[in-house]
């Protein structure tokens, strides 16, 4: 009985754990999951292949600059909402907002055989999502993102103190996704020739001119992703 109880009290700080760890940052059917099997859930650190995705708002910069903080952060937050939506609605982890940036993953913390996949639909629906709202927006305050795709292994796990940490994803695998960001225009999905590989025959693609993206020695072939391919 005292084992039981003892294993039973286990379960409820591993669950609280994971609630801590993914309360806000993943779809709840995802918590759920989790919840159900802590023991398959590794905080402390793993090597994993993930697609990383990077969405930035194009030229926030001089945005930001004519225009109050208050009406900034209200015209802010309205857009990041609907990344994070796009993000949630396709089960990938929203690691951080970083000002006017969005960071997610896919394939961690729930293994995910189609996570390029997920990723690439998440991001047609980001786009898809600020154009409809830009049209509902003044003229002065319609912005765009610019969004990279990467495919490749990363360390995931929490990152921190006990108390204060964050499950978040590190590599050259992450830094590069958010390179291909970069250099994206606005309004492009940038994706790197891996995740093109994962997922060329469910999507539309075309390939760009090689491209010298920082950190990189030789130019890098890309693709611009249009759309999902017809079944």
């Amino acid at each position: 009985m005292i084992d039981d109880l003892t294993e039973q009290r286990h379960l409820e700080a591993e669950q609280e754990r994971i609630r801590q760890t993914f309360g806000k940052v993943v779809a709840p059917r995802v918590r759920d999951r989790l919840l159900e099997d802590p023991s398959a859930l590794r905080l402390d650190g793993i090597r994993q292949p993930l697609t990383v995705l990077f969405a930035d708002i194009h030229q926030f910069t001089p945005f930001s600059e004519r225009n109050q903080p208050e009406d900034l952060f209200e015209i802010l937050n309205s857009y990041l909402s609907l990344a994070a939506q796009a993000v949630l609605e396709e089960e990938g982890t929203l690691d951080k907002f970083m000002g006017d940036a969005v960071m997610a993953f896919w394939n961690a913390p729930d293994c995910q055989d189609d996570h390029t996949l997920r990723a690439a639909r998440a991001a047609l629906a980001m786009n898809a999502a600020i154009r409809k709202h830009r049209a509902q927006m003044s003229a002065e305050n319609q912005l765009f993102f610019s969004v990279g795709l990467n495919l490749g292994d990363a360390m995931v796990g929490n990152v921190g103190t006990t108390d204060l940490f964050n499950y978040t994803a590190i590599g050259d695998t992450v830094n590069y996704a958010q390179r291909l960001e970069s250099i994206a225009e606005p309004g492009q999905i940038i994706l790197s020739i891996a995740a093109y590989q994962a997922i060329a025959p469910h999507i539309i693609a075309n390939e760009m001119p090689p491209v010298k993206v920082k950190g990189k020695a030789e130019a890098a072939i890309v693709y611009e992703l249009v759309g999902l391919a017809h079944p």
